[in-house]
């Protein structure tokens, strides 16, 4: 076989929901942040035999540093829905009691992404309804009341 030349690459694009409050914590003597957090995936499918539906969930560790950490840490809490970007990382130790090696497959994200509005009471509760008096949502195209005319369609 020739010389294949792969490329290096390691990156992951994965959306879920946090499965339990990020931990902020700094280390080191310059006490940088770093931030760990679960994210559950779930996979939606059709089972082949029955057609029932079915899902398959796999939970994720991912770690988050610096400026990114304090923003998890400060605004994320627990079933919010982001989108992690990152590259996977593998740590590997002797368990103390065992003497087995043991080893964990986690994430280590450079950039998190709420994927809905931010409740800004702390909670996880969707952005609240509008008043009369607050005025008109802006969250889509206006309703036109009068028809427009064929003769000023331009196309």
């Amino acid at each position: 076989m020739s010389d294949l030349r792969v490329p290096d690459l390691n990156r992951v694009l994965i959306a879920g929901r946090l499965t339990r409050d990020p931990e902020l914590k700094y280390v080191g003597a310059n006490n940088i942040p770093f931030c760990r957090m679960g994210l559950a995936n779930t996979r939606y499918y059709k089972d082949k035999t029955t057609g029932d539906r079915r899902e398959d969930t796999t939970f994720i560790y991912v770690t988050v540093w610096r400026a990114q950490a304090e923003f998890v840490g400060s605004r994320l809490r627990k079933g919010r829905p982001v989108l992690i970007e990152g590259s996977l990382t593998t740590n590997e130790w002797e368990d103390q009691a065992t003497g087995q090696k043991k080893s964990k497959t986690s994430v280590t994200a450079t950039r998190v992404t709420p994927l809905d509005w931010e409740d800004f009471s702390g909670g996880n509760a969707r952005p609240a309804a509008r008043t009369e008096s607050e005025g008109p949502a802006h969250e889509g195209p206006r309703e036109i009341e009068e028809p427009i005319p064929e003769d000023d369609i331009p196309f």
